[in-house]
Order: structure tokens, then sequence, then C-alpha cells
């Protein structure tokens, strides 16, 4: 029986190329290209996975501006339309650094562990009834006054090297496994938020690295 994946995540799990330019029609990273594809490939057959990557998602904030993307609200649906699942990684956080939300770093990652919280409670979409999550902390920002969204995330550069040590120490409190994909990929010079295709491979591998040791 093959092992199913579900990564919930923004726009780096969707895919989103660093070089749009909000004007242009967006330009995806292929299937192959996107880190869940590579994670997909070094995994084999014997496991699917499915991106649910959403662009604009946040962790608990309804976004006035870009509506539909609050993750608290979206994580039940997704767990129970995948169903049933081996493992569920919870990716989000990033969006929070909005100027709009001005919150803190250990907000960003107690509102992540909210998501976290109402995974590992869902214990039907799980097989077996044995929910299995990686809670993974995105990178920092990159240069992110130098690309277009530059005054969206205004400020808030040094805000992002802090949110590891929250995300980390809400997985501890739970007992759930962690990664720091800040300590793996960056984001693009081009736009200081998102992934470029040798950071997608990178980060695609190292998580396959991680599953392949569960105990799944």
């Amino acid at each position: 029986m093959k092992k199913t994946i579900l990564v919930f995540g923004d726009s780096n799990t969707w895919g989103w190329n660093p070089n749009n330019d909000l004007v242009s029609p967006l330009v995806r990273w292929d299937d192959d290209v996107r880190w869940t594809g590579v994670m997909q490939k070094a995994l084999g057959d014997d496991y699917v996975v499915l991106n649910e990557g959403l662009n604009g998602r946040t962790t608990v904030w309804d976004d006035p501006i870009e509506e539909y993307r609050c993750g608290k609200d979206q994580i039940i649906p997704a767990l129970d339309i995948a169903a049933p699942i081996d493992l569920a990684m919870i990716f989000v956080g990033t969006n929070d650094l909005k100027v709009r939300y001005s919150v803190s770093a250990q907000d960003i990652a107690n509102s992540a562990a909210l998501i976290l919280d109402k995974t590992l409670a869902q214990a039907g979409a799980f097989r077996n009834n044995t929910p299995k999550v990686l809670f993974i902390c995105p990178p920092p920002l990159g240069p992110v006054e130098n690309g277009v969204f530059g005054e969206m995330f205004k400020g808030n550069v040094e805000k992002s090297t802090h949110l590891a040590e929250f995300f980390k120490a809400n997985a501890d409190l739970r007992g759930v496994p962690f990664f720091d994909a800040g300590a793996y990929v960056h984001a693009s010079d081009k736009d200081g938020l998102h992934m470029m295709d040798d950071q997608h491979k990178i980060l695609g591998e190292a998580l396959a690295a991680v599953v392949k040791q569960m105990d799944l």
C-alpha cells in the first residue's frame, strides 16, 4: 500500500516562480521542479505526495485583500479530502510576515501551531487513526525590499530570522518532529520571498531523506 503525504503550504509549496512581476500571467514551477515533485521522485512509487499549496495562505488571519487564505479554516477540509493519509506536513507562516498583520515571530509560530493542533486532533484523517505530522518552519525572508513584495513585507526581514526558535518550541511541546527549512534553503534575491529552482531541489531531497527515516 502506498504511503500518502499531504503537504499543507503556501506559495513556496504551490511553486511560485520568483520572476513573477505581478503584471504578467503567473508562472509556476513545473511539477518536477517544485520541491514536492522533487520529494516525490526521491521517495519513489511507494509514496504519493499531495501538494496542497495556496498562494497567500496565512496561519489564522483572514486577509482583507486576498480572501479565502486562512489556513486555520482550511486544514480540516484539506485533511478530510486527502484521507486516509500517513503524514501531514505543515509549512506555513511566511505570509504572516506581511505588514498588514503586525504580529511577532512568536505569534506567527503559535498561530502555525494552532493548525498543527487541529491536524493532530483530526485523527480520523490518518491511516489507523494515528496522526503523524512534520512541522516545518519556512526560511527567513531574503532581500525582499528589492522586489515586487518590498512594501508588503517591509521591515520584517529580521523578524523572519526568529521564526525557527519559536516553531521548534511548539513542535517540542507537542512531541512532533520539526524541520527548519532555513537551515537548507533560502529565498531568492529576485523577490526575497520565493525559492529558485535549485532551492526547490535541495528542499525536496532533504525532506525526502527525513520522510524515509520516519516510521510511516
